[in-house]
């Protein structure tokens, strides 16, 4: 094990080191820890607030333990979403993986090496959610110096089970999925898969939850009946939860062994399948595959297309076969519009519709003020642009050998945010016109406001990539971990949109759906002329000088 603690040690620095980062960098880590502590002093005191209301509503039927298990479940949900593309990038798709193959390592020693940095990242969520949580659950409940001994033992173990089940499954994926023939496939369908995994949670809560409920009150009655209840897919959660509530008794001693118990052998498993299929799985990325020679095809790929066209085909391609890339911009940007679509597929017919109605009813002026706000909430955060120059990492420098302009590179990024950003658009546009079914008008005003806030918000992040990128990376999710290129996007938009809708909502002059809509038009009209010439100034200026 000591080859194996060398290895972790090493990946952790790499990952990890202020080394090479400059001291922009540098400060800009202290300077996000310092905005960062009344975020925290604000999710304590919410948690705080949620774990006693809860606490004094289901203390009297005694099913307290209710609230350790939903956030349990949370947690194991959280913890199997947020590692599936820290895993494959960590494991597969990372520059160093095929170089590690090639030293005196065993399997088992280079996958937990690889762990590291992923599994870290897990304690980081598990800090920041679930251990305020049992420390405020032990306060409300009185708990004793046993409560709290258990509770520190099962947050060390709590994301090991479900770190373990992913890496295993995707371990098993790679190695049996043929992905040297079908990698880029392949990728797409396991960047996808987390997404899909919390739409299908929230799902099947709602369907569960769909009954008349006239077998609640025996539910409450029941002992720990509710908590049954609730954790039927995650026994896990109700293990913990009983072990906790239950300190002092036989039951929670047997269950925190249990806990334990399945972690250890979870472990040994990971260690097992590590060992004999990391390996295949790796070494499947980088094996050729023999083709047929197809004339038509050869004749249709050489063909002559226009250069912006083929530069917009390029960036697609790598968007979406890049599993760092998929998971960050597309997944990351369509999940609040399924998510919602989903809601409002799930509800009642009536209340769906009745919200059409309500909209008609608000002041023209509010009403479009308000859906402007909430188009900036759907697209304004668009990773794809703020990442546009650094997603090409070194090999942006071919685009300097290249007869090709740089208004003309640049205008196929904006493209490109600006394509992947409609599907949000059109995945909203449904729901609007036959879920909650606003009126033709109401659309299309929303429609018109949508695109050109998407226009410039593309523009935007391009800019702010361009100012300042990260080209130096070796894996891809560098690209978005550790920048705040992110909270310089959303720090100017609330300070310029927020501005502009604070200022129309409080002019009593400006009122009425078409006069309050042409305003907007002409500000927005007037911002995208000015992005274009700040973009065209600075391209001049950045475009050659890029290191």
């Amino acid at each position: 094990m000591s080859n194996a603690w060398k290895l972790m040690k090493i990946m952790v620095k790499m990952q990890l080191s202020w080394a090479g980062k400059s001291s922009s960098e540098k400060a800009g880590y202290v300077i996000m820890a310092l905005a960062l502590i009344p975020f925290g002093a604000l999710i304590l005191f919410s948690l705080n607030n949620l774990i006693g209301s809860l606490y004094d509503a289901l203390a009297p039927t005694g099913n307290e333990n209710v609230i350790l298990a939903l956030f349990f479940i949370l947690m194991f949900v959280i913890f199997l979403v947020t590692s599936i593309g820290t895993v494959l990038s960590s494991f597969y798709f990372a520059e160093d993986v095929e170089s590690f193959v090639a030293l005196p390592f065993h399997p088992y020693q280079i996958v937990l090496g690889k762990s590291a940095v992923p599994f870290l990242s897990l304690y980081g969520l598990n800090a920041l959610i679930l251990l305020p949580v049992l420390l405020f659950y032990g306060l409300h409940s009185s708990a004793g110096g046993l409560y709290y001994l258990f509770a520190m033992l099962l947050w060390v173990i709590t994301p090991v089970i479900p770190f373990v089940l992913l890496s295993i499954v995707l371990m098993f994926l790679m190695r049996f999925a043929n992905i040297s023939k079908n990698k880029d496939r392949t990728k797409i369908i396991v960047g996808m898969f987390g997404f899909i995994f919390a739409i299908g949670i929230n799902v099947v809560i709602r369907l569960d939850s769909g009954g008349d409920g006239s077998g609640a009150a025996d539910l409450i009655r029941e002992q720990n009946g509710l908590l049954e209840l609730i954790t039927g897919f995650f026994p896990t959660a109700y293990f913990s939860s009983i072990a906790l509530t239950q300190p002092a008794s036989i039951t929670g001693v047997l269950y925190l062994l249990l806990m334990l118990g399945l972690s250890i052998g979870f472990a040994i498993l990971f260690l097992t399948v590590g060992q004999k299929i990391y390996f295949k799985g790796v070494l499947g990325l980088s094996g050729g595959t023999r083709g047929s020679f197809d004339e038509k095809k050869i004749h249709k790929t050489i063909k002559q297309k226009p250069i912006i066209y083929s530069l917009w085909l390029k960036e697609m391609r790598v968007i979406f076969r890049t599993p760092a890339f998929f998971t960050q911009i597309v997944v990351q940007s369509l999940f609040l519009p399924v998510f919602l679509l989903v809601i409002l597929f799930m509800e009642s017919n009536g209340s769906v519709a009745s919200l059409g109605s309500l909209l008609t009813q608000l002041e023209g002026k509010k009403l479009v003020l308000g859906l402007f706000g909430f188009t900036l909430l759907a697209v304004g955060m668009t990773p794809a642009s703020f990442s546009s120059i650094s997603r090409d990492g070194k090999s942006w420098f071919n685009h300097l050998h290249l007869p090709i302009a740089p208004q003309t590179v640049l205008r196929s990024k904006i493209i490109t945010a600006f394509t992947l950003n409609l599907l949000t658009i059109a995945i909203l546009s449904f729901a609007a016109l036959m879920l909650v079914q606003v009126s033709f008008k109401i659309w299309v005003i929303w429609l018109v406001l949508a695109l050109i806030t998407n226009w410039i918000t593309s523009i935007g992040g391009l800019i702010i990539d361009l100012y300042s990128p990260k080209l130096d990376w070796t894996d891809e999710r560098e690209v978005f971990k550790g920048r705040f290129i992110g909270l310089v996007m959303l720090a100017i938009e609330v300070t310029v949109f927020g501005t502009l809708i604070l200022i129309l909502w409080n002019v009593s002059a400006i009122s009425g759906i078409w006069v309050t809509t042409g305003v907007l038009l002409t500000f927005l009209m007037l911002l995208t002329v000015a992005c274009h010439a700040v973009l065209k100034r600075l391209s001049s200026k950045r475009y050659y000088s890029i290191h």
